[in-house]
């Protein structure tokens, strides 16, 4: 972590929380067709950094400009997929999280709950808490997780996995449903791919591209996933 004016600046994504995307997200939505960029910029800064709007106001102007585009930059990082991670709870307590180390065994209800919260900012958190629980057990590079209960469980916890863990994931899992044959929605992703929103580039930011670039590319293609709420889903 770099300490620049007091404030602590997020070297790379993992040292940003799913909260606090979260959070800008929200702000973001509100505030996106605003002709003054100048107040989204200061909240990337603030939310980010885990300053206040007032402290970075009082950041050197040409320091100002070399935070933001650092932060926008290892947003705009492909992220890699991780298969496990450690989060602190409120008790001091340490649990490592593991990906679903099986999808060919994911039940019905993890498929149903992925679809549902994975490309739902608000609920990204509850997603996470399909796609990764805690290891029962695990030897070098072999594990094994603890039974899906339903994403209350270990939610509220996941609003602090590290950003790149989460994005990272949902490119998995959206690579993951095109390979799904034997259910109605490979049809609608099919059709995302012909109309090139089903590329990786639509899934994470290239070099240069800005964080609203970014989310309009996510919006178009959450607005097509959510058509695959309506279908049923059977067994061939």
């Amino acid at each position: 972590m770099i300490k620049e004016f007091d404030i602590t600046i997020p070297s790379t994504a993992r040292d940003i929380k799913l909260r606090q995307w979260q959070t800008y997200i929200d702000v973001h939505n509100k505030n996106k067709d605003a002709e003054d960029t100048d107040f989204l910029e200061k909240k990337i800064i603030s939310i980010f950094c885990d300053v206040s709007v007032k402290d970075v106001n009082s950041i050197p102007f040409s320091v100002y400009n070399e935070v933001l585009s650092h932060l926008t930059s290892i947003i705009n990082e492909k992220p890699k997929l991780v298969q496990r991670f450690k989060l602190e709870g409120t008790d001091g307590v340490v649990v490592e999280f593991g990906l679903i180390p099986n999808f060919d065994k994911m039940t019905y209800g993890e498929f149903i709950d992925l679809e549902k919260y994975l490309f739902d900012e608000k609920n990204l958190h509850r997603a996470m808490a399909v796609l990764y629980r805690p290891l029962k057990s695990s030897y070098k590079d072999d594990y094994l997780i603890h039974d899906y209960q339903g994403t209350e469980f270990y939610a509220e916890l996941m609003k602090d996995t590290p950003l790149d863990v989460a994005l990272a994931s949902r490119v998995f899992f959206y690579r993951l449903a095109t390979k799904l044959g034997n259910y109605t929605m490979a049809y609608t992703l099919k059709e995302l791919q012909q109309k090139n929103l089903g590329k990786e580039d639509e899934l994470s930011v290239k070099n240069g591209e800005s964080i609203k670039q970014y989310l309009h590319s996510l919006e178009m293609m959450s607005e097509k996933l959510e058509r695959l709420q309506n279908f049923q889903y059977i067994n061939v």
